[in-house]
């Protein structure tokens, strides 16, 4: 059996490297699926082979609508000599919708065809299903449950002191925002969160590739005191230390259904603030989340402050609990599992 994964890797997103290495190491045929201008490089693919895709909608949407259903035909048409080829076709949904939705009605319209056409889909949380279920009609014995795999061992440390490049005492207490800076991470409500209960050894770190808006929007700020940002795209080899710096990583996100920042977090046993959501109960045990109720006015600043009077207690064999569920052979033979039908 040969699966053709789009993205087999990633430069952006080490989870894409992760799954088709421990899949590799279960056994399987892994072949990196191309994508061309236009559509998907299916040409090599034979009767009984497996295309498992993920972040989908780069193979159909465009900011011209025009464009967008130009797009759209060839994908479907993609999708149809799949189905005559027969070749399964497999999604896993990452998000309920991309991030960035212009056109609405096409974007539903298209992300139900798409479950139509596909064999089986995949989620990382009983959650997920239960809102694909619901929002593209997608009946349950469709839908596999297949958790995101751990971090441990990705990102190594190399001895960098990141409080001592930002001039933080180490007694001072961080807080850690870490990866792309877009609107929808709710950055605009950490800093002014953050605004509210700062002191002068209380530090707020924001780092990772800014949009053009939230570039602005940061360079327009008052009253940075003690909010660094290190507006750059952050290198594999500085995650570890830059993490290890921090006291607690905040992820104010206006919506999570999974968040791979999350379970990197996690893998290195960091208390996290974020909004109450079904994603967390699935993920996480007690007293490793601080929550908040994303309605309230001044939830989010409470649970920082309080994050960062949580005593550390004996958690480790909780992490590690939680851990093992999330280890990549384990993923891969669930994986392995769905394709072959026995799960």
């Amino acid at each position: 059996m040969k699966v053709w994964m789009w993205p087999k890797t990633s430069q952006l997103n080490r989870y894409s490297n992760l799954l088709s290495d421990s899949l590799c190491a279960a056994g399987l045929d892994i072949r990196d699926l191309k994508h061309g201008k236009l559509m998907l490089h299916i040409g090599p693919t034979k009767p009984g082979d497996i295309v498992h895709v993920h972040w989908v909608h780069h193979a159909y949407q465009h900011r011209n609508p025009l464009l967008f259903i130009v797009k759209s035909f060839i994908f479907v048409l993609t999708m149809v000599w799949l189905k005559l080829k027969k070749v399964q076709l497999i999604w896993t949904i990452h998000n309920l919708y991309p991030h960035e939705v212009k056109f609405r009605k096409m974007e539903r319209f298209m992300r139900t065809l798409i479950c139509r056409f596909c064999g089986k889909l995949i989620v990382a949380s009983e959650s997920i299903k239960k809102k694909v279920m619901a929002e593209f009609n997608v009946p349950a014995n469709k839908i596999y449950v297949v958790k995101h795999g751990h971090y441990l061992g990705v990102y190594k440390p190399q001895g960098v002191d990141f409080r001592s490049r930002y001039h933080i005492h180490e007694a001072d207490g961080v807080y850690l925002f870490l990866g792309a800076i877009k609107a929808y991470k709710g950055v605009e409500d950490l800093i002014e969160s953050f605004q509210a209960i700062k002191t002068p050894n209380r530090y707020l770190i924001i780092a990772g590739k800014a949009d053009r808006e939230m570039e602005a929007y940061l360079k327009r700020l008052d009253n940075t005191e003690n909010i660094i940002p290190d507006l750059r795209f952050i290198p594999d080899e500085e995650v570890a230390d830059l993490i290890r710096a921090a006291d607690v990583m905040v992820m104010p996100y206006k919506e999570i259904t999974t968040s791979g920042t999350a379970i990197l977090g996690l893998s290195f046993q960091k208390l996290i603030v974020m909004p109450e959501n079904d994603f967390i109960d699935e993920y996480f045990r007690e007293d490793m989340v601080v929550r908040y109720d994303p309605a309230d006015g001044s939830g989010l600043a409470n649970a920082m402050k309080a994050a960062l009077n949580v005593k550390k207690a004996e958690t480790t064999a909780k992490y590690e609990e939680v851990l093992k569920e999330l280890d990549w052979s384990t993923i891969a033979q669930k994986m392995k599992n769905v394709y072959q039908g026995w799960e």
